[in-house]
């Protein structure tokens, strides 16, 4: 019997078989990270408009943490990656401030800080802000205090909502146990006239947590969780806002 020779154009086919398959192998696994991403990112903003208040800023330094931290530092950190995540989710964020700076003129620091809470409410004013984003990090004398949590006007149910959404996904990020809360004397969110919660990102005051807080990879799981949060929110809200079209034809 003729011995069967293995010709080298057969090498070459089972070759370009197994090269397809390995190719079709790994465009599989892109397409569904890319798939899960979609997912992921498939919160409703829309064109609402975010106005993003990195708490504190310029001649107010904020919270100072045992190892000389300043707050205004760590919300103008973590403003800046929500910035970014909002833009990338199809909405429009305002910034209050971009870098180290507050919105105050007078030489008083009474007067200033005063100027510069007004300036904060009148940029969401001026922008018809749909959402009010303040940004801060907490203090207390006991040290042991820690966790992100979020603060709501304790009359302004959206708010309410917005506030709880958010709590619910930092808890998620990084195994909080801390709920929202009300609150009717924060000036901020007493006088916005819009949704606004103020987001405690943590306690500067607890050395741990301090030098977390520092940490860029912290500060963006702290901005996705808030991101997440408002963009539940939004997808909340719109589900259950009647149909304007089936409202007027119900007319």
């Amino acid at each position: 019997m003729k011995a069967y020779r293995w010709k080298p154009r057969k090498r070459r086919n089972l070759l370009y078989l197994g090269l397809l398959v390995t190719a079709l192998f790994v465009i599989g696994v892109f397409w569904r990270a890319e798939h899960q991403d979609a997912e992921i990112w498939n919160w409703t903003l829309g064109d609402k408009v975010v106005v993003i208040d990195a708490g504190h800023g310029g001649v107010d330094p904020g919270a100072v943490g045992k190892n000389q931290t300043l707050e205004k530092d760590i919300t103008l950190a973590v403003a800046k990656r929500l910035q970014l995540l909002i833009e990338q989710g199809g909405g429009k964020a305002v910034m209050v401030r971009t870098e180290d700076n507050d919105l105050g003129t007078s030489q008083g620091l009474l007067k200033r800080k005063r100027e510069d809470l007004a300036q904060r409410l009148q940029l969401a004013m001026d922008s018809q802000a749909d959402v009010y984003l303040s940004i801060h990090a907490n203090s207390f004398p006991n040290e042991k205090l820690s966790g992100a949590q979020v603060f709501y006007f304790a009359d302004h149910p959206e708010s309410k909502n917005l506030a709880v959404a958010v709590q619910q996904s930092l808890n998620s990020a990084i195994n909080g146990k801390r709920v929202a809360k009300g609150n009717k004397d924060l000036f901020i969110l007493k006088k916005a006239n819009r949704t606004a919660i103020t987001v405690e990102v943590g306690f500067v005051s607890n050395p741990t947590e301090e030098q977390m807080l520092k940490d860029p990879g912290y500060q963006q799981k702290l901005a996705l969780a808030i991101y997440e949060g408002l963009g539940n929110y939004l997808s909340k809200a719109q589900s259950i806002k009647p149909d304007a079209n089936n409202a007027n034809s119900a007319k």
